[in-house]
């Protein structure tokens, strides 16, 4: 099913993608909404909310709110700014929504959450916002929290995830324990990091956390089980996705 299909099947039925999928309940943080601006659209996104009466083509310079559900067209990609000034990049064929958009700049908080339902996902997180609040990204089975870092994340057809970072650290855990780890700092579970693994290795448990450090990815099955943090090297991962968000990175770098 295309990620279009997948944004009409579920306004039809009433339903909430984030909800019907993930089924934990939402943190509630006191911060004033903010907006994601689209930076950069190559080829067609579509945006649906609840208070629209018809999903409609996203064009550059849009501004989306908290409850928008983006899908990317073949072939096409899309650059949100969040809030944070975070940058966000999703990929041909992707479904995802904007959860939470809170911020206060002042108290250098936010609440930033979006739930990644199918597909690829770029972060570049903010780190003028490391001292308090929460940034993640979730999906299905698991969420990945994070301070200021930069990795990336798959969301395959079958339900499995796939993370890796390239700098920094993200917290990822089970949906399970997504409440209870909502906007916890890396440093309060730093003592805990497990150690690097030579290759996947799953660990079947209910529940799970675990920090990511730079060069390391962690998979995480449809059924929930996950692999602990293994290695993998920059120069076995250069596909055509991870070239041209290098590529971005570096350019936003130099401006």
């Amino acid at each position: 099913m295309k990620p279009l299909s997948i944004l009409i099947a579920f306004f039809l039925l009433g339903l909430s993608p984030f909800s019907a999928l993930c089924g934990s309940k939402a943190i509630i943080i006191d911060l004033k909404d903010g907006n994601a601006k689209v930076t950069l659209l190559k080829g067609k996104a579509y945006l649906v909310k609840k208070d629209m009466e018809r999903i409609r083509a996203i064009v550059p310079g849009d501004l989306l709110s908290r409850g928008s559900f983006v899908s990317t067209d073949k072939g096409s990609r899309i650059e949100l700014k969040m809030p944070d000034s975070s940058s966000l990049r999703f990929d041909e064929l992707t479904t995802f929504e904007l959860v939470s958009t809170g911020i206060d700049k002042k108290k250098k908080k936010r609440d930033i959450r979006v739930n990644l339902i199918l597909g690829k996902a770029w972060a570049n997180v903010s780190r003028f916002f490391k001292v308090r609040g929460s940034f993640s990204i979730s999906t299905k089975t698991a969420v990945a929290g994070v301070r200021g870092t930069l990795y990336r994340m798959n969301v395959n057809k079958d339900d499995s995830v796939i993370i890796k970072v390239y700098g920094g650290e993200v917290m990822v855990n089970s949906q399970n324990t997504a409440d209870s780890f909502a906007g916890l700092l890396p440093e309060t579970v730093r003592a805990a990091r497990p150690y690097a693994v030579s290759g996947p290795h799953p660990v079947s448990i209910e529940e799970w956390t675990y920090i990511i450090s730079s060069m390391q990815q962690i998979v995480v099955y449809p059924d929930g089980t996950v692999t602990k943090p293994f290695n993998f090297f920059e120069e076995e991962d250069l596909n055509e996705w991870v070239k041209w968000n290098r590529e971005m990175d570096k350019n936003k770098m130099a401006l």
